[in-house]
C-alpha cells in the first residue's frame, strides 16, 4: 500500500468529525468537520513546518492562535497558517471514511470491519456483565438454584456419584428454569442496547459497533430479536448440549469470513464496524 501523505482526513470513527494522519497513523487531533475554501485548505497536503511567530506581534493573544495553533495540538484543519503570509498551494483532499488507512474488509458503503480480536474482547467484557447481573437475579428470583450447587459439591466430595445422578434428574426443572432466564437476561440486555446505541459495554469499550449489512444505525427491533435466535438453542432441551460446540464455531466464524461475519450475524444480516452509529432521525 503506498504511503499516504499527512494531513486531515475523515475521522473513520466519527462522521462529523475530521482527525491528523501523521503519515504512519492517526493521531489524537480532531477538528469539527467544515467544508473550507479552496483558497484556504490543506487538507491532503503534508504536513508544513510551523513557523515562529515573531515577538510582539499580537498574534500569539488573539483566541486559538499561538504556539499552540488552531484547534488541538498545534495542527491546522483547514489551511490557517501559524503565521500571516505563509504561502501553500491550496489544494481539498478528502478521503470518504478514510477505508484506504484500514487493512481488511468494509462494508458495502466503506466502513471498516472491526477485527476479530476487538469483538473477542467485547464479549468477554459483556460476558462478564451478563454472569454479574445473571447471577444476582437468579440468585433472588430462583434460590434452589444455589442450594442444587452446594449440593451437588457436597456429593462430588464424598465421590457419592448415586447421589449426583439423583440430584440432576431431581433438579431438571430449575435447571432449565436458569437457563431460560439466563438467555433472558442476555437478551435484554443485547437488546436494549443495539436499538438505542448498537453498542453494548463491551463495543463501547472497544469503539465499535452493530449495524445493518444494507444500512448504518441502531437496529431495529426485529433485526435485534434476530440476532438473538441462534442463542435460543441453549434453551431447547436435548439440544442445549450441543450448544457450546455451535457458539465455539459462531465465534470463530468471523476468522474465514470476507464479510466478517459470525453465525449470527448471517442470520440478522449484520456487520460489526469500527466506531459508533448515527442516531436515527425522530
Amino acid at each position: 500500500m503506498s504511503q499516504q501523505p499527512s494531513g486531515w482526513y475523515d475521522d473513520p470513527t466519527d462522521p462529523d468529525l475530521l482527525r491528523y494522519w501523521d503519515g504512519v497513523t492517526w493521531t489524537t487531533h480532531t477538528a469539527p468537520k467544515k467544508s473550507p475554501t479552496a483558497s484556504q485548505s490543506t487538507i491532503g497536503l503534508p504536513q508544513q513546518p510551523t513557523t515562529p511567530v515573531p515577538s510582539g506581534s499580537g498574534w500569539q493573544d488573539r483566541p486559538g492562535h499561538g504556539a499552540s495553533g488552531y484547534g488541538q495540538g498545534g495542527q491546522y484543519p483547514y489551511g490557517q497558517q501559524s503565521q500571516p503570509g505563509l504561502q501553500q498551494t491550496p489544494q481539498y483532499q478528502q478521503a470518504p471514511g478514510a477505508a484506504w488507512m484500514h487493512a481488511g474488509p468494509t462494508t458495502s458503503d466503506g466502513v471498516p470491519l472491526a477485527s476479530w480480536g476487538r469483538r473477542l474482547a467485547a464479549w468477554i467484557i459483556d460476558g462478564i456483565v451478563i454472569v454479574v447481573i445473571s447471577g444476582i437475579l437468579i440468585n433472588l428470583l430462583v434460590p434452589s438454584y444455589a442450594q442444587m450447587l452446594e449440593d451437588i459439591m457436597k456429593a462430588m466430595d464424598s465421590n457419592d456419584r448415586e447421589a449426583i445422578n439423583t440430584i440432576i434428574v431431581n433438579s431438571a426443572g430449575t435447571v432449565f428454569l436458569v437457563a431460560l432466564l439466563s438467555y433472558l437476561i442476555a437478551s435484554v440486555y443485547a437488546i436494549a442496547c443495539w436499538v438505542t446505541t448498537a453498542q453494548t459495554i463491551g463495543k463501547m469499550a472497544l469503539r465499535i459497533s452493530v449495524r445493518r449489512t444494507d444500512r448504518p444505525g441502531p437496529l431495529d427491533i426485529v433485526t435485534a430479536i434476530r440476532r438473538r435466535l441462534l442463542a435460543l438453542l441453549s434453551v431447547i432441551p436435548g439440544v442445549s448440549a450441543f450448544y457450546s460446540i455451535v457458539l465455539l464455531l459462531d465465534g470463530l466464524w468471523p476468522l474465514w469470513d470476507e464479510r466478517r461475519q459470525t453465525l449470527h450475524d448471517k442470520i440478522a444480516s449484520t456487520q460489526v464496524v469500527v466506531g459508533k452509529q448515527p442516531r436515527q432521525p425522530r
